[in-house]
């Protein structure tokens, strides 16, 4: 029994050593207030936002990405982070595609081909519409352009939320 509770023991530890990150090395499964220490320039959502999504607790309302600017959106679950939802309205639809390509070669340098792809190009009423997902380690990274001026770009957590403190 000894042996067994060791070994438990130690994978626990095993797992949870390897904590992954989303976003900007935020952690999967972090608290509001871990997240607020982490990144400086987060804020609470507007009474509003909460109201249409009530997981959506924290916002960076503009960082600069790609020379483009993005709305930032932590979404929690249980207190736990689960999703960080990046969002940008590009202006015109030359630079949208500028930015779906260089977040592209982004992605892929870091995360590999897509497991996903649902680029469409004639039957979609909006011209090259893009929704792509990578799949990495427990999380999910998912590009898309559905309007042709909007980007998304959303880290998800495949890991199961953590039991609250006992």
């Amino acid at each position: 029994m000894k042996h067994f509770l060791t070994c438990l023991a130690l994978a626990f530890v095993a797992l949870n050593a390897s904590a992954q990150t989303l976003w900007r090395n935020a952690p999967m499964n972090a608290s509001p207030a871990e997240i607020r220490a982490l990144v400086p320039e987060v804020q609470d959502t507007s009474p509003t936002q909460r109201a249409l999504d009530r997981s959506a607790l924290l916002q960076i309302p503009s960082t600069s990405i790609a020379d483009e600017d993005f709305a930032v959106t932590y979404h929690f679950e249980a207190e736990r982070l689960q999703r960080i939802h990046l969002q940008a309205k590009v202006p015109t639809r030359e630079r949208t595609q500028a930015l779906l390509k260089a977040m592209q070669v982004s992605l892929r340098a870091s995360y590999g081909l897509p497991i996903s792809t649902k680029a469409r190009q004639d039957a979609d009423p909006i011209p090259g519409t893009v929704d792509l997902k990578w799949a990495f380690r427990r999380m999910t990274v998912q590009l898309q352009m559905l309007d042709g001026t909007t980007v998304d770009l959303i880290y998800s957590t495949n890991l199961p939320s953590r039991p609250a403190a006992l």
